[in-house]
């Protein structure tokens, strides 16, 4: 890597060779690497920003390597790193705003689908700038947002979970919910896991419907409670293993990183779970970079250089590998076992169903009644 080729660039191919730099050299090398010291950030102006990490399971190794990365090629920036949960740190960052809407608690990071929508209803996000975060372009279509309030890098699969020993048939189709063949052993997370009633909007649009036209669906779900064709509601994560594993229950709709990991903590590697993907496709529970509103320009700019590192191909590859995060990223390379999960495979990444998240966030109190008054009140 030639020391000198950042003078002859301008700051955007300059971006751009970054992210293509990170690729075939890795992190390791993004400390290291004279082209980033040669692109002066912010006009070499002290900048402070706080970037919101995710806490638990390997999520803060990347951000820390990156922080120290960065920082270590523009002595003008310091970047700290706020751990936390969407659940608990959005409301801070929304009541911070009303204080001052222009000392954010957080400047930018990494957001969930649920932290996504909302941030959009109450236009807590600024538009990410394609010119200044180039390996935007590589991220799959279906994964941007309208006016770039914020750009997808991962995300989970919700489809079906099922008892691989007893299930020699998987199930094919949302609609599979219903199948007699699983009367009385089908299990559904309570209100939708994340609060999205995912379960719900996969049943719509594989019969014509979405968020937006989700009678058809809730009518489905009403009728087959009140037949008995659900074993029981769920809300964590040891309620739905547990039936599965002893095939009191035999299919749920859940996250099919979970029928992954559980499988892996077996003694033998070789647990009772498998999923499948319906016909329809999977939904995509979404993760996003942000950067917030009421960041200053510089913190900005700064903001944007680092969502561009993670984006490049060996830093989000890097960070989906350790934490078994299905990318949203285009040609990233991924250690052999995770290469052999459909989940992860660009068809089913491009396939999943993209539900409208705005309606169903708008509608989650009405949605959580109907549920409440036709399928709980019926089982």
């Amino acid at each position: 890597m030639s020391g000198g080729f950042g003078r002859a660039l301008t700051r955007r191919q300059l971006l751009r060779k970054t992210g293509a730099a990170g690729a075939a050299l890795g992190l390791g090398m993004l400390g290291g690497k004279p082209a980033l010291a040669q692109a002066p950030v912010a006009g070499g102006r002290k900048v402070q920003v706080t970037e919101f990490i995710w806490i638990g399971g390997g999520q803060g190794v990347v951000p820390r390597e990156v922080k120290s990365a960065f920082e270590k090629n523009h002595a003008n920036v310091n970047i700290e790193l706020y751990e936390g949960t969407n659940a608990l740190t959005f409301p801070k960052m929304v009541a911070q705003r009303q204080v001052d809407p222009n000392k954010p608690l957080i400047n930018f990071g990494f957001f969930n689908v649920d932290a996504q929508t909302k941030g959009e209803i109450a236009q807590l996000w600024a538009s990410l700038d394609p010119r200044k975060v180039p390996n935007m372009a590589d991220v799959y279509p279906n994964y941007h947002r309208p006016n770039n309030t914020g750009i997808g890098w991962g995300l989970s699969g919700y489809a079906f979970l099922y008892n691989k020993t007893l299930v020699k048939d998987p199930p094919a189709t949302w609609n599979d919910i219903f199948a007699p063949r699983f009367k009385g052993k089908v299990m559904v997370f309570d209100y939708g896991s994340g609060g999205g009633f995912n379960d719900v909007l996969g049943v719509a649009h594989a019969n014509g419907g979405d968020a937006k036209h989700i009678d058809r669906a809730f009518e489905m779900f009403a009728k087959a409670a009140k037949d008995g064709q659900f074993l029981a509601l769920f809300t964590t994560n040891e309620q739905v293993k547990d039936a599965l594993a002893r095939g009191e229950a035999l299919i749920a709709p859940y996250f099919t990183s979970f029928g992954i990991t559980w499988n892996q903590e077996s003694s033998d590697g070789k647990g009772p779970f498998g999923y499948a993907i319906p016909k329809e496709g999977m939904i995509a529970y979404t993760y996003y970079f942000n950067i917030v509103q009421g960041s200053n320009a510089d913190q900005a700019e700064v903001a944007s250089d680092v969502i561009n590192i993670y984006l490049s191909k060996s830093v989000i590859g890097r960070y989906c590998n350790l934490t078994a995060t299905i990318p949203a990223v285009q040609g990233v390379t991924l250690k052999s076992d995770l290469q052999k999960e459909p989940v992860f495979q660009p068809s089913a990444i491009e396939k999943a169903i993209q539900p409208d998240w705005v309606t169903a966030n708008l509608q989650n109190n009405a949605w959580r009644q109907r549920w409440d008054r036709e399928i709980k009140a019926k089982m």
